[in-house]
């Protein structure tokens, strides 16, 4: 790939370019502060920047947004320290950024040393890339539409997945949850591993549903929001518990949000409602299509209101979505549909 490096330290840049020439990357411009990396990739756009945070003149978020208005060009958020950038990182992706990766050490070997940015690398080049396999620890096999019915139960579970953009939606579902509800909630953001606990805890805000990452062995419980971890793939188990797999190895996002939902249509008993918001590529879309098939209540958000429509709009297209919503009323829809199932 043609990559463009933002960065304002003549070391980061030197540690960039050597990791994406042993990963026979080519080099297409670098530039020194946000506001350059704007006018540069504007007169010569690349297949993908890397792009530092703090910055003279104009930071990294900033840069990103203004890039997204003009041209849809991926962006990978590297940054010496998620923790210290976590603001300015969360502004970045609500803006479009992929991800947000560290800032390689460069020791003796720039491929192995920098294998996690190559990873993520490959894992953008292949971001379209569909998969048939089922994590094997599932164990069963998907139900056909026309199965089993779902009891008139009220609804326990409510599972979201998104992506590009993702951060700033799930900021606003979860300040419109409020502190109460009789359902489960478990989302799913791609993410870097690096990133998910700082996520985690800029999400959990005073007066809204408590929110921790998801551990092996937990199980959704009515009132508490569970964040999917990013090194693994989140899975459902059969009785209902949660597990992480490696499998599939050939899905390029972590955690998979098809591999979580075909697993709930898998193993939870209960009725569901299940959404897919912002997010580049086609995640989620057959994932939504199986639990719509046992019964869920689904749906996607729109077009105007998503960084990047991919995600959301893959859903569509495969008739898996019920209902298409603007972001700011996904939080009174879901409310509405617990309220409906209760009084059942």
């Amino acid at each position: 790939m043609r990559v463009a490096i933002v960065n304002d330290l003549r070391i980061a840049t030197e540690a960039l370019r050597s990791v994406l020439q042993a990963g026979r990357h080519q080099v297409a411009w670098t530039a020194v502060d946000g506001k350059e990396s704007v006018v540069k990739a504007k007169a010569d756009p690349p297949e993908l920047i890397l792009m530092d945070l703090v910055m003279p003149i104009m930071d990294g978020a900033e840069a990103t947004r203004q890039i997204r208005l003009g041209a849809k060009i991926p962006i990978l958020v590297v940054t010496s320290s998620v923790a210290a950038n976590f603001d300015l990182a969360t502004k970045a992706m609500s803006h479009g950024a992929l991800d947000v990766v560290l800032l390689p050490t460069i020791k003796d070997d720039p491929a192995k040393d920098g294998s996690s940015l190559l990873n993520r690398l490959k894992n953008i080049q292949n971001i379209n890339i569909q998969t048939e396999k089922i994590s094997s620890a599932m164990m069963a096999k998907l139900p056909l539409p026309g199965g089993e019915t779902l009891s008139q139960n009220p609804i326990q579970l409510v599972v979201i997945g998104g992506s590009t953009g993702g951060p700033a939606a799930f900021e606003k579902i979860v300040l419109g949850l409020g502190a109460k509800s009789d359902a489960a909630f478990i989302i799913l953001q791609h993410i870097g591993g690096e990133f998910c606990e700082s996520f985690a805890k800029w999400l959990s805000r005073p007066g809204c549903l408590p929110l921790a990452i998801a551990n092996p062995g937990d199980k959704p419980t009515p009132g508490k929001i569970l964040l999917a971890n990013s090194n693994r793939h989140l899975i459902m188990k059969r009785d209902g518990s949660l597990d992480y797999s490696l499998e599939p190895t050939n899905i390029p996002f972590l955690p998979s949000v098809d591999v979580f939902m075909e697993s709930c249509a898998l193993n939870w008993k209960g009725r569901g409602i299940a959404g897919i918001l912002t997010g580049i590529g086609r995640d989620g879309a057959k994932g939504l299509l199986a639990l719509q098939q046992k019964g869920w209540i689904t749906f996607a958000q729109d077009e105007a209101t998503s960084v990047v429509h991919g995600m959301p709009k893959a859903a569509a297209d495969l008739g898996a979505a019920k209902y298409i919503l603007p972001i700011g009323h996904v939080t009174d829809f879901i409310q509405r549909q617990l309220s409906k199932a209760v009084t059942k």
